[in-house]
């Protein structure tokens, strides 16, 4: 299994608001962040648009350390195009040889296959998605 570094707190993201409230709040707090997509999101969202929100959440604090993890669930084909568009951290939950092809590909680059999600606060129905991440980040 390909290793890496422990990630920073993460937030789970669904859009752009969810984004915006994690940059708002680790901002605020003046840490890391970590935007983790909704579970399966590599197949219903793609790589693409994964990677524009990072990268408009990242433009927002540019003093501030942003990454992403894209779920991609058990499919090696989202995760697989996921890594080929330029993504750094994919979730695979998949069979374990298709893991180690995947870690195999990865290692090839600087980018990585994580076999869970990392715990994450998930704002999505929260009233205050901003107090909502601080909250998570503080406890961090």
């Amino acid at each position: 299994m390909n290793q890496i570094k422990p990630t920073p707190p993460a937030i789970v993201v669904h859009g752009r608001d969810d984004a915006h409230a994690a940059v708002a709040a680790a901002r605020a707090l003046g840490v890391p962040l970590t935007l983790v997509s909704a579970p399966g999101a590599g197949g219903y969202a793609g790589a693409g648009w994964f990677l524009g929100l990072v990268s408009e959440a990242a433009a927002q604090a540019p003093e501030l350390a942003v990454s992403g993890i894209l779920d991609c669930a058990d499919d090696a084909g989202h995760a697989l195009a996921a890594l080929r568009a330029g993504v750094q951290t994919v979730v695979f939950t998949g069979a374990p040889e298709t893991a180690d092809t995947l870690d195999a590909i990865a290692a090839a680059t600087t980018a990585a296959i994580l076999r869970a999600r990392p715990a994450a606060c998930d704002p999505g129905d929260a009233v205050d998605k901003e107090a909502a991440c601080r909250a998570w980040l503080r406890r961090r």
